[in-house]
């Protein structure tokens, strides 16, 4: 168990330093910086465009002094640089002459050209000191300040269609609204018409972390305001997105070194599982696989012991069994032979009743020796078995038959309900009827009753007697080997106390059940059961 602790912690240490050396750098180049990317320029695009488009108006000697200008109006730092083609890739370069916005999370900035000497650059707008003002606040206060100014030199009843004009240049949405349209609290209006830029937060702005999903701000004195986003539509879908591999990734290959542990334990408890199986089938030389690496070999061991110690037991049982069976018949036969030899010697009544006796006792020893034998043998192994149709109520008829001859002072009745073909060994299903004929014989009152039935499972075979019947909790015992309720009763009527447990073994062989439950005429009703489908042998 320390030896495969020690090799999990060895995997996931591994795992872990894997992930840190190969699988991080990958995520960083191919979704964390292609997001962060989208992000910034996403963010940026609408002020960024307009203050380009301005300073495209402007003789370019003049166009730091003007940033210089309005820089305070901006929650990022602004500036120029001279555009040199080598400073960037072809793919850059492309995207430049496109009048796109190229943003580079790595250093922070973000690129957009205002013609082929100059570009205009947005310097570290993630790293600006945020405790002036708010995030979402300090994003879009430029954007706010470019609209505002560009408003302010139209007519009021021209802004609807200078700001639908304006819409292609921004990438997120951009609205003209009044006062009154507006269903904020009365706080948040109060704060608009002083002139200060209004956020407001939802579920989907929380979720992605950004601070605020709408940002609000009045256009000077007018009841007219500016309304710009919602946000998150686009930028929930790319957060999902890249949070959504980074937890696969982790989870995923935190999973690996934990899966790897446990395949090990996973194919002990499959040989286990197996092994148990062949046990219940009485296979007792399965053993379990000892599975290298893995928890619980341990518990296989323990398994394997305790296996060998079982069929050690069940082999020296069965050894002794027929040992025994076999050693009895010689002096039994000696016995015999003696018996007959004073039977002819002696005319003395008591001498010749007392050598009844004990032929009697030998009768009943032979009787024990055979059944013990028998089932000795159907322990070891199963007879070949041969399958038919029979007809019950035929079958189970011409059985009685011979019983009833020879117990003419024993009612024993057959419930006939008409044709009924079940598939069974005639020989071997005999002999299981045999034996609960003559159990109800030995225990019943002189009345017996057998019936048959076609279930929707099988078939079944019932004979019930109006003995004292058995109490439940020994339902299930009576059919072990040797087992007997009542040890006085049991001396009285005879009996080997196998041949229950004989039967049982018959009804297995026909994946079939042997069961006791009290009878209606107030003794025991012995039922047997098989299924119609059944595998043949």
């Amino acid at each position: 168990m320390k030896r495969s602790l020690l090799f999990l912690s060895f995997i996931i240490i591994f795992s872990v330093v894997s992930i840190q050396l190969l699988v991080i750098p990958h995520f960083e180049s191919n979704v964390r910086y292609p997001t962060e990317k989208w992000a910034l320029e996403f963010l940026t695009s609408g002020s960024t465009d307009l203050l380009a488009q301005q300073l495209q108006s402007i003789p370019k000697h003049q166009r730091m002094a003007y940033l210089q200008n309005i820089q305070a109006n901006f929650g990022f730092e602004l500036t120029l640089q001279d555009y040199q083609q080598s400073d960037f890739s072809s793919e850059q370069q492309s995207w430049l002459a496109e009048d796109k916005i190229w943003g580079d999370p790595q250093t922070d900035l973000a690129y957009r050209k205002i013609d082929d000497e100059q570009l205009l650059v947005i310097v570290k707008p993630n790293t600006v000191p945020k405790h002036l003002i708010n995030e979402a606040q300090r994003w879009m206060m430029g954007s706010f300040y470019l609209l505002n100014n560009m408003l302010m030199q139209h007519p009021q009843q021209s802004w609807p269609s200078i700001i639908d004009s304006l819409s292609d240049d921004f990438t997120y949405p951009v609205a003209l609204m009044t006062l009154s349209e507006l269903t904020y609290t009365e706080q948040q209006i109060a704060q608009l018409k002083t002139g200060a830029i209004v956020t407001i937060s939802t579920a989907d702005s929380d979720f992605i972390g950004y601070p605020a999903d709408i940002a609000v701000q009045r256009i000077k004195n007018s009841d007219k305001v500016i309304v710009l986003g919602p946000f998150s539509p686009q930028l929930k879908g790319k957060v999902v997105y890249m949070l959504s591999i980074f937890y696969f990734i982790f989870g995923f290959f935190l999973l690996i070194p934990i899966i790897i542990w446990l395949i090990p334990g996973w194919r002990s408890m499959l040989s286990l599982n197996k092994v148990a199986i062949l046990l219940g089938q009485g296979k007792f030389d399965a053993r379990a696989k000892l599975i290298r690496f893995s928890h619980l070999n341990h518990l296989s061991k323990t398994f394997n012991t305790m296996a060998e110690k079982i069929q050690r037991l069940i082999s020296s049982h069965k050894t002794l069994i027929n040992a025994v069976s076999h050693e009895l018949r010689t002096p039994i036969a000696r016995i015999e032979f003696n018996v007959e030899l004073l039977r002819n010697s002696t005319t003395n009544d008591y001498q010749l009743g007392q050598l009844e006796r004990i032929e009697l006792s030998l009768n009943e020893l032979n009787s024990l020796v055979s059944e013990m034998l028998t089932h000795a043998r159907f322990e070891r192994e199963i007879p070949t078995l041969t399958f038919a149709t029979v007809e019950l109520n035929h079958w189970i008829k011409q059985e009685l038959i011979c019983w009833q001859e020879a117990n003419p002072d024993t009612e024993i009745v057959l419930l006939e309900q008409g044709a009924c073909h079940a598939m069974i060994d005639k020989f071997y299903m005999s002999r299981a009827l045999s034996n609960l004929m003559r159990n109800a014989i030995a225990y019943g009152r002189n009345h017996i009753q057998v019936s048959y039935e076609q279930t929707a499972k099988g078939w079944l075979i019932c004979v019930a007697d109006n003995g004292d019947g058995i109490p439940l909790p020994c339902a299930e015992k009576v059919f072990e080997p040797f087992y007997r309720e009542d040890q006085s009763r049991n001396l009285q009527v005879g009996g080997t106390g196998l041949g229950l447990a004989i039967v049982k073994q018959i009804l297995g062989w026909h994946e079939g059940t042997a069961s006791v439950e009290p009878s209606s005429l107030g003794g025991a009703c012995f039922i047997l059961n098989w299924p119609a489908k059944r595998t043949h042998r």
